[in-house]
């Protein structure tokens, strides 16, 4: 969040869904639901302009956070968006990420 200003801007891919993806694998779904929710500028805790409201890979993950934790209503409203974001993507999404090792089921 703290990088100079640039044009266009020098990362150009989100990081949280990559950390939230890390931390599933390692079995912390607080952290990683706390990482998605923060992507998707749901936890008001960041800038505007940092949140990705509309990143199929952080709504994914979130999603599987909240079915393994048996949230189900919250879990579907997210399947909603995530099924919106899904059908504009151009590749099969799997994964909150690609550099995840494990698939979701």
């Amino acid at each position: 969040d703290n990088l100079p200003y640039d044009e266009p801007w020098g990362w150009m891919q989100p990081t949280r869904h990559a950390l939230g993806a890390l931390l599933m694998e390692q079995g912390r779904l607080d952290e990683a639901e706390a990482a998605y929710r923060a992507d998707l500028g749901l936890d008001g805790q960041l800038r505007r302009a940092c949140w990705h409201p509309d990143n199929v890979w952080s709504l994914h993950g979130l999603h599987e956070c909240l079915t393994r934790r048996g949230e189900t209503v919250e879990a579907n409203h997210i399947k909603q968006r995530l099924d919106l974001a899904q059908a504009r993507a151009d590749v099969p999404i799997e994964s909150s990420c690609y550099c995840r090792l494990e698939r979701a089921a």
